[in-house]
């Protein structure tokens, strides 16, 4: 053999055995259990989203932009972009999405192949997804709905040729969809209603020669649209002039104007007090039980008011989010994890306490109070460890010189 192809075949040696000038890569014998962050926010509306600057390693939102804090000894947030168009701009109740890179920077340590909402934790954001792209984690969240003022209706007028109707359009950004407008005479309020509509028959309430007005402001329609927005302005119509021999002999009327549950025979949601009621078609309500409306439960109590939170039925505890939906799967609380019941059975949505839980392949146990189990934890006698921050049983292992037979018990 030649030379030649002596250093041929040694430098193909040297590949293989990784000693031609390379070094060897040993993989992290450590993953990264959970990740948190927190986002600062100074958005308003009108603001564009190509225009909001995006801080990195700081709690100091700047002036029309978001912050993010979040880096560790063992992961740094390598850099944040927005995924939302550049050219739209932030109306009332918005939700910008973005997506943030971190990056290992201790070589021990790895990021693991799948992360959920359950060891993801996004403070002043929406989790959304957790992804792995070169060994970095791409997590993406959606900022909490941006509050506001919402937009007034563009103009107010009545309606030719039809006596006391009330007409006006909807703001640019479509606004809500929910309205409230008021009838005067003079500076007297005769009826005020809300409606989906943007006309309204004002004429049954007009019994009085004189001069009346109308006024009209978009309010909110639903109870998560009530946590972020404000009602807008009022929109002043024009004066319209009825004679004596043209008013109204109050028929066709509701008699009832004092605003409460009774009187409204809209169906679906309303707002009264800043309470929430469900109407049916017949006018009446859902009053000291369970709806269930598009999809997600809500609960009522005996006066009709829509519940919130922490609430106990029939021995069992229940969470309802600010919209006033009942949350099913994991819920952070109190900063633990707890599981309400996603089975569809008698008992859908109850928070689970003092059992044990199999999901995903996977087996967690959640105490007497609903907590999560984390750590070593006895249960019926035996001793179990449950990986912090995840939850999950460790089987057929060693745990700090303690080994956990396939069952998960410590053997000793």
């Amino acid at each position: 053999m030649t030379k030649r192809r002596f250093a041929v075949w040694g430098l193909i040696l040297a590949l293989c055995t990784g000693t031609a000038g390379m070094t060897t890569v040993y993989a992290a014998d450590k993953t990264i259990s959970s990740v948190k962050l927190q986002i600062y926010t100074d958005l308003e509306v009108g603001d564009k989203i190509g225009d909001a600057s995006i801080d990195i390693d700081s709690t100091t939102a700047p002036g029309g932009g978001i912050a993010i804090s979040g880096s560790t000894d063992r992961y740094q947030i390598k850099e944040a972009d927005w995924t939302t168009s550049s050219s739209k701009e932030i109306t009332v109740g918005y939700q910008p999405e973005l997506k943030i890179r971190l990056e290992v920077i201790d070589s021990d340590y790895a990021f693991k192949g799948t992360y959920r909402s359950s060891n993801v934790t996004v403070k002043g954001a929406e989790f959304v997804s957790a992804s792995k792209s070169s060994g970095d984690l791409i997590i993406k969240a959606k900022l909490k709905p941006i509050k506001g003022t919402f937009e007034a209706p563009e103009d107010a007028y009545w309606k030719d040729n039809a006596k006391g109707t009330a007409k006006w359009e909807e703001p640019d950004n479509g606004g809500t969809g929910q309205y409230e407008v008021e009838l005067r005479k003079g500076s007297t309020k005769i009826y005020t209603t809300e409606t989906t509509s943007k006309t309204f028959n004002f004429y049954p309430y007009m019994t009085q020669a004189g001069t009346y007005t109308f006024r009209v402001r978009t309010i909110a329609k639903t109870s998560k649209q009530d946590d972020y927005g404000k009602n807008s302005e009022w929109v002043e119509s024009d004066e319209i002039y009825l004679a004596k021999e043209d008013v109204s002999d109050g028929s066709g009327r509701n008699n009832n104007t004092s605003g409460g549950p009774n009187g409204n025979t809209n169906a679906g949601w309303r707002k009264y007090d800043n309470t929430w009621y469900y109407y049916y078609p017949d006018g009446s309500y859902v009053k000291n039980g369970w709806v269930e409306v598009g999809g997600r439960w809500y609960l009522f109590d005996a006066s009709g008011r829509m519940l919130t939170g922490w609430q106990e039925r029939n021995g069992q505890m229940y969470y309802l989010d600010a919209s006033g939906a009942m949350i099913t799967g994991w819920l952070s609380w109190n900063g633990r994890w707890c599981y309400m019941n996603e089975t569809q059975d008698a008992y859908y949505g109850c928070l689970v306490r003092g059992h044990w839980l199999g999901k995903d392949g996977k087996t967690y146990y959640l105490d007497s109070v609903g907590y999560m189990a984390e750590g070593w934890n006895q249960v019926d006698g035996n001793w179990y460890y449950f990986y912090p921050g995840q939850g999950n049983k460790a089987v057929n292992t060693t745990i700090d010189t303690f080994y956990v037979n396939d069952q998960g018990v410590w053997v000793h």
